[in-house]
């Protein structure tokens, strides 16, 4: 048999049950409102990210991933660390990879810093050349690069290798501003 006490206090345990639950249902159903005047620089990093570009076709034109972005909005300068960017063209595609990298907030200025490895493939042949050198200025719109570093260029048959460069990346030409040095392959 239950005693008056007891059953008082499974009463009162009820009523403050179902105020507990009407009260924190009720702050469920507040939704937030909208923020206005939000500065849109902010100070950010994004980890393992992927970033893609496409063209007025909806084609991809560029991508970028990383393990690591840090945004400065001060600086209005995005650093990133071992980035791997590819280049989409209508008969070839272009890999860069550097250390690092830092890209203007109008992306269109990177500047690909440290050990800088940049590899083309012709979609139609599979032929292939692959470029190294250090600390290479990428223009994303003209899609050319420059670097006064030492540049080595290899195509699996020749060799090039030379002081700075000029390389415009839709023309797929290259110029080796000195002490250039090559080694052709005769079949």
């Amino acid at each position: 048999m239950i005693t008056r006490k007891t059953s008082r206090g499974i009463i009162v345990l009820a009523v403050l049950t179902i105020v507990s639950l009407w009260g924190s249902r009720e702050r469920v159903d507040e939704s937030p409102l909208p923020v206005a005047d939000v500065d849109p620089k902010f100070n950010y990093v994004l980890r393992d990210f992927e970033i893609q570009f496409f063209d007025e076709q909806g084609q991809p034109a560029l991508s970028m991933r990383a393990p690591l972005l840090r945004n400065d909005p001060d600086l209005e300068l995005g650093t990133i660390e071992s980035p791997v960017v590819k280049l989409h063209q209508v008969d070839a595609v272009w890999n860069l990879t550097a250390e690092t990298a830092t890209v203007t907030a109008d992306k269109e200025h990177i500047q690909l810093l440290g050990q800088v490895n940049i590899q083309r493939q012709e979609l139609a042949t599979g032929n292939w050349s692959e470029l190294d050198t250090r600390d290479v200025s990428v223009e994303v719109t003209p899609q050319t690069a420059t670097t006064d570093k030492p540049v080595t260029v290899f195509d699996g048959y020749n060799h090039v290798s030379g002081i700075g460069m000029d390389l415009d990346m839709k023309t797929n030409t290259f110029a080796l501003k000195q002490q250039v040095r090559a080694t052709y392959a005769i079949n």
